[in-house]
């Protein structure tokens, strides 16, 4: 029903639209003491440059890479334009504006943040603000994408939005400590990575409910009556002891939260920067919100297309 590609595009979207709400709400945390000029324009330090301008390229980049899988995924690049030139009322073309809108974004706070010249901070300040409300739509688009699809009950439920945000906040967040590090600016902002580390302790807490809300909605029989109780039960079992529960409990569950959390705890109370442990916990969380997405997609995928008679 939904090919891997989609799944790309679920997590490098919500990745993408993470770490460009972190990296807004830094920066207009920062722009006061990034360095002013009397005109009034933000000329940052190197040491801010270091710690934003990386972030907003990777932010770009994963949101990049996400807008080539949905192109290839509709099958042309035709269909794709299609959205922008006839748009419709639905969840994918919402989806597809706020990622066109968050690569302008990002390449616009890119720019400002690596400028000799200054911008003026007004301007700045703007794009922090449409930054951040712009990746909040992304972040929640990605789960409401699965739920407008009416014919898979573990999609249709109030916990898969949820997940999907607190989900793509984590990696954001993750994203952006990873960045920092390879920048070499978490040794100039001890504090910030502490403070990111903490936010994404809680993002994990938050994420993990979030899961043992889905699926317990959905072992309840979900929100639908008839034969798709019968496949909302079954799509939880498959997520928790299915072929491949492994992925679920293994990739998501230890990898993706029990392993960056307790590494977190570590990072948010470390008096120096842990760039090891810092990067360890990055990837482990990029890699459980990835296993996240694919099993809720298989799981809703194969009972659904059960009880409609195709598998």
């Amino acid at each position: 029903m939904l090919s891997d590609l989609v799944v790309c595009y679920l997590f490098l979207g919500g990745t993408g639209a993470g770490a460009l709400l972190v990296l807004c709400a830094l920066g207009l945390l920062s722009t006061r003491a990034a360095a002013l000029t009397r005109g009034g324009r933000l000329r940052a330090t190197s040491a801010y440059r270091r710690l934003l301008v990386p972030g907003f390229a990777s932010a770009f980049a994963l949101l990049a890479v996400g807008a080539v899988c949905l192109a290839v995924d509709l099958g042309n690049f035709d269909g794709a334009l299609l959205l922008f030139v006839r748009p419709r009322a639905t969840h994918l073309t919402v989806g597809a504006w706020a990622l066109a809108a968050g690569l302008l974004l990002s390449a616009l706070s890119c720019a400002a943040w690596s400028s000799a010249c200054g911008w003026r901070l007004a301007v700045v300040r703007a794009l922090g603000v449409l930054g951040a409300v712009d990746a909040l739509v992304a972040m929640a688009y990605t789960g409401l994408l699965l739920g407008g699809v009416g014919a898979v009950p573990l999609w249709a439920s109030p916990w898969l939005p949820a997940l999907f945000v607190v989900s793509a906040l984590s990696c954001g967040v993750a994203c952006v400590i990873g960045a920092a590090h390879l920048a070499g600016a978490a040794r100039l902002f001890p504090g910030v990575l502490r403070a990111l580390a903490a936010v994404d302790a809680v993002a994990i807490v938050a994420e993990a409910a979030a899961a043992w809300g889905l699926v317990a909605f959905a072992a309840a029989g979900g929100s639908m009556g008839g034969a798709s109780q019968e496949a909302a039960v079954a799509s939880a079992e498959a997520l928790v002891a299915g072929p491949d529960a492994w992925l679920f409990w293994g990739g998501f569950a230890l990898a993706g939260l029990v392993v960056p959390f307790a590494l977190d705890l570590v990072l948010a109370r470390a008096r120096r920067p842990l760039p090891h442990a810092a990067l360890a916990a990055a990837a482990c969380v990029l890699a459980g919100g990835f296993a996240m997405r694919w099993c809720v997609v298989a799981a809703g995928t194969h009972p659904a297309l059960q009880t409609m008679g195709v598998m």
